[in-house]
């Protein structure tokens, strides 16, 4: 009875001594923890989560206009009072002159304005749509099994109408595979396909597409890669400013969660490049290290291995350049928050960002009338279960391999 009192104490003890050692820890430490946790130990997992934008409302204050007829304004003074010496014979060249700019000028305000109609008409317009677009997604993970399953979906709703597609996909690193589940669109597809080629397109029933990697990606020691990639990212978040993590009071969301801790990371667009390059110099001196670790043990340098190693550092050379000079930047955006909740032992729990930005592309940026996209999402964490596949591919559910 003593013993096993002695136990319980024991028990106590160490759940106690477990959770003040969470609870000593500054917030980087806990989110870098957390996340190297998800990544190390808790790698198998369930998620599921939303993803919502919307149009900004509020109205974007310029004045180029005004000051385009400010400036007009001042050179038709200026053109008077030039003038206003001359014989009255050009004196009223310049007045009908300066009439008839007027007059194209109010032709042209006209026109502008019925332009600014139809823009702000449009960018109504497309904002109710976008209000009411969501995009759920779930699906799992199996990190040591080389296993990655994303079911994103896009869902309108609104009155009296509702929209859904979804478009399973899993990546298998170990088959060197990708699965599509192509179902959804497979009519749409056969549809588009008869219009092109101007005659019917056989449908085909199987469900699936698998697509193999590349065969260059055959050359690229991807199983070292993998390895390095969570120490890759410790070391990305590790180059965040210390103060721009933040521990704030639980949320409702957090409440049902069951988290004990929440923290928030205030980042900008420049800092987020320097974690990516952070993170790119890191893999590219771990390939390094393990390229030489593995030329100690074979004691000597294969020819092969070593193309191979420089083939991969090389890509992600490429990569961090253009990470780094903002090529692959599809949006711009000031600042970005990101809240990360825990439980009482550092597991990461769920995450939750709030950004405001705008489209790089030009066209895009034109069709929502130059305004600010909101994005937010929600990204949740189950690891009570053993990952749950949906895409099972078989040489009779294969639509074509190659």
């Amino acid at each position: 009875m003593a013993i096993s009192k002695r136990m319980m104490w024991l028990a106590i003890a160490m759940l106690l001594s477990a959770c003040s050692i969470v609870s000593n820890k500054a917030p980087d430490e806990l989110v870098r923890q957390g996340i190297q946790r998800n990544l190390l130990r808790n790698n198998q997992f369930n998620f599921n989560g939303q993803i919502r934008l919307s149009v900004d409302q509020d109205k974007v204050e310029t004045s180029s206009n005004q000051v385009a007829d400010e400036t007009l304004d001042d050179e038709t003074e200026v053109a008077t009072s030039a003038f206003s010496s001359e014989p009255v014979r050009k004196k009223h060249e310049v007045e009908m002159r300066d009439k008839a700019n007027a007059e194209s000028h109010y032709a042209d305000n006209t026109l502008s304005e019925d332009c600014d109609k139809c823009e702000e008409l449009s960018n109504k317009n497309l904002s109710l749509i976008v209000d009411q677009v969501s995009i759920p997604f779930s699906g799992a993970v199996d990190v040591p099994h080389g296993k990655f399953e994303l079911i994103p979906e896009v869902r309108y709703e609104a009155s009296n109408i509702l929209f859904s597609i979804k478009m399973p996909m899993q990546v298998d690193f170990q088959k060197k595979v990708l699965i599509t589940d192509i179902r959804a669109i497979r009519p749409f597809v056969n549809v588009i396909g008869s219009i092109l080629i101007g005659k019917p397109v056989e449908i085909f029933e199987e469900p699936y597409v698998v697509k193999t990697f590349p065969e260059w990606t055959n050359r690229l020691p991807l199983k070292e890669l993998i390895h390095a990639i969570p120490k890759a990212i410790d070391d990305g978040y590790a180059s965040y400013d210390k103060k721009a993590f933040v521990y704030l009071s639980l949320d409702e969301a957090g409440k049902k969660l069951g988290a004990r801790y929440r923290v928030r990371l205030n980042s900008t667009r420049e800092q987020d490049q320097i974690v990516a390059v952070a993170a790119f110099d890191s893999l590219y001196e771990l390939l390094k290290q393990s390229e030489k670790r593995d030329a100690g043990l074979s004691g000597q340098a294969d020819k092969s291995e070593n193309e191979d190693y420089a083939a991969l550092q090389e890509l992600l050379d490429e990569i961090r350049e253009e990470v780094q000079s903002g090529k692959l930047d599809k949006v711009k955006y000031d600042s970005a928050i990101t809240d990360f909740y825990f439980d009482d032992h550092g597991r990461l729990l769920a995450m939750h960002g709030i950004n405001g930005f705008i489209m790089d592309d030009l066209k895009i940026r034109r069709l929502l009338g130059n305004k600010k996209m909101n994005n937010s999402f929600w990204i949740y964490f189950d690891y009570r279960s053993h990952p749950k596949f949906t895409l099972e591919s078989s040489r009779k559910n294969v639509l074509f391999q190659k």
